[in-house]
């Protein structure tokens, strides 16, 4: 019995390995405000998924964090299904909740700048193809409408 134990957690253990998936390349679209009230700001981010492998990527979902200049700005997750064909790309809409005060503080940087927000972000697409999460990371540069 202990050796049958041993043997499933090992073929368990290789298929993980063995998926041998590319990371997704992932980047910031658009983040439109959305209903917002004094001391929360609301926003749809919206990501481009890329999918460099031959194969389906299939997540059940995600979590993230989102960087500005530097400074974290928020973080969150989403349990909605994740589809990217293989060799192709998708767009999904997440749902950003930030506090007035760290908006603000990035919104200062920026008119003081020419009006461009530097971002980081980071996360993982969870439970691809049921069995691993496959992180992700991209920064670049987002110029305000």
């Amino acid at each position: 019995m202990r050796a049958l134990i041993v043997l499933s957690l090992c073929l368990w253990l290789g298929a993980c390995s063995t998926l041998g998936l590319q990371k997704p390349q992932v980047s910031l679209v658009d983040i439109r405000p959305a209903a917002s009230t004094l001391l929360e700001q609301n926003f749809t981010l919206t990501l481009r998924i890329q999918n460099p492998n031959r194969l389906p990527i299939k997540a059940s979902g995600l979590n993230f964090t989102l960087q500005v200049a530097g400074q974290q700005l928020a973080s969150g997750a989403s349990n909605q299904a994740i589809n990217v064909p293989a060799l192709g790309d998708t767009q999904i809409q997440l749902q950003l909740h930030t506090s007035l005060v760290s908006w603000l503080k990035q919104l200062g940087k920026v008119v003081q700048g020419d009006g461009r927000l530097a971002y980081q972000l980071e996360g993982q697409l969870l439970g691809v193809q049921g069995l691993a999460d496959l992180p992700f990371s991209s920064s670049g540069e987002w110029k305000l409408p």
